[in-house]
Formats: C-alpha cells, structure tokens, sequence
C-alpha cells in the first residue's frame, strides 16, 4: 500500500509544476491571470509543505515533552523511593537508639524521637517541593508542546486562506 505522505508530496509536486506550467504559459502569452495563479499554485504547494513541517514539528516537541515528563517523573519516584529508604533505615536506627536510650533515661529518649520525626517531616516537604518542580516543569514542557500546535494550526488556516484566495 502507498505511503500517504508521498501520495502527498507526489500531490504538492505535481501542484508545483502545473503552477510554474502555468507561470512559464502566462509570461509567454503575456497573460497576467495566468502568470498569477501559476504562482499563487506554487505557493499553495509550498504552504502545505510548510503545514506538514510544521505538524511533525509539533508532534517531535510533544513527544519530547511527554518523554522528559516521563523522565521526571522517574527521578521523582526513584527520589520518592530512596527518601523512604533513608526514613525506613533512619526510623530502624531511632528505634534501636530508643531502646537503649530507654534503658538510660525515658526523657532522653523522647528528646531524639522528636529529633527523627522533625528530620523526617523536613525530608518529606523537600520531597513535596521536588514533585512539585516536577510537575511545573511538565507544564510548561506541554505550553510548549501546545504553542507547536496553534503555530501547525495557523500554517494551515494560511494554506487554506490562499487556496481560498485562489479559488475566488
């Protein structure tokens, strides 16, 4: 089966040449409508080729974007995993710490249990913060992806318009 895309540029090709066709036609006979809509042909050739750019354009920054969101979202969770590796070892450590605080002094013991807890709460509103980055960043990196779109989208509202231009 044929690839659509160059059933495409075969199309935009042959728009191409039937538009300087007519442009070469035009200046021989010294007909001015012609000659214009020789080139007005041409350029329509080459805005739809300028649109189809333009889409895979914004179809690479979309991909790119869902790939870095992707990508932070990792980080995030191997960051998430080994913070709660570092609470689960630090939480064994202050238990066997208040056991043997126990033995010594309960007031001790409290103290360095608070101690842990403030340590972790601290940790845990770093990890927040960092997810938070995360998904700012993943945000924008969409912002960007969409802003690729409206221009694919503008490309093809100017495609249409000269071909409407020619048509009239």
């Amino acid at each position: 089966m044929a690839d659509p895309s160059e059933s495409s540029k075969a199309t935009r090709a042959g728009q191409r040449v039937a538009g300087a066709v007519k442009q070469a036609a035009g200046a021989i006979t010294d007909n001015q409508d012609l000659r214009a809509e020789g080139e007005l042909q041409q350029e329509k050739a080459d805005t739809a080729k300028e649109a189809k750019r333009a889409d895979e354009f914004a179809q690479q920054k979309r991909e790119e974007a869902e790939a870095r969101a992707k990508e932070e979202e990792l980080a995030v969770e191997r960051e998430r995993l080994a913070a709660q590796d570092a609470t689960v070892a630090r939480e064994e450590r202050a238990e066997r710490d208040r056991q043997a605080d126990e033995q010594r002094a309960a007031q001790d013991t409290a103290t360095r249990k608070q101690a842990t807890e403030q340590v972790a709460q601290a940790r845990e509103q770093e990890l927040r913060r960092d997810e938070a980055d995360a998904v700012r960043e993943r945000t924008a990196a969409e912002a960007r992806a969409r802003d690729e779109e409206v221009r694919a989208e503008q490309a093809r509202r100017d495609a249409r318009a000269i071909e409407n231009m020619e048509e009239s």
